[in-house]
């Protein structure tokens, strides 16, 4: 009888610590994520399209102003595009919060890039 409750006890044990797991959540950049500015007191609409296959677009106020490439690591974006030189990448750290997220440089000397992307939030309105 003492076995038995001793083997009963370690199972239990082991079934609790196992459902307690967390899981990793895993973020996707790909979709349409938009964010409402101002520049000198005019407000516009910046939309950012990134692609499966690697590509993105920017927009302010339905109007193309940026296209590139990107890729993802983790929590890092790798980013051209034909502000600067597109042989070259800037890194930012992605932050997501929920529907949202947050880019910030890590390093870049894309001065455009970095003035139009560090610390910019953008809420997601498509995508995955």
């Amino acid at each position: 009888m003492k076995n038995l409750l001793v083997t009963i006890t370690a199972v239990l044990a082991f079934y609790s610590c196992g459902s307690t797991t967390s899981k990793k959540t895993v973020h996707s950049l790909v979709g349409e994520w938009d964010a409402h500015l101002s520049y000198e007191s005019k407000p516009y609409v910046f939309l950012a399209r990134f692609r499966a296959n690697g590509s993105y677009d920017g927009f302010m106020d339905g109007k193309n102003f940026v296209s590139g490439t990107y890729r993802t690591a983790g929590d890092s974006l790798y980013i051209t595009d034909g502000l600067c030189n597109m042989a070259y990448e800037g890194l930012y750290k992605l932050t997501y919060y929920g529907d949202s997220l947050r880019f910030d440089v890590l390093t870049d000397t894309c001065r455009q890039r970095v003035e139009g992307s560090s610390g910019l939030a953008v809420k997601r309105i498509a995508g995955k």
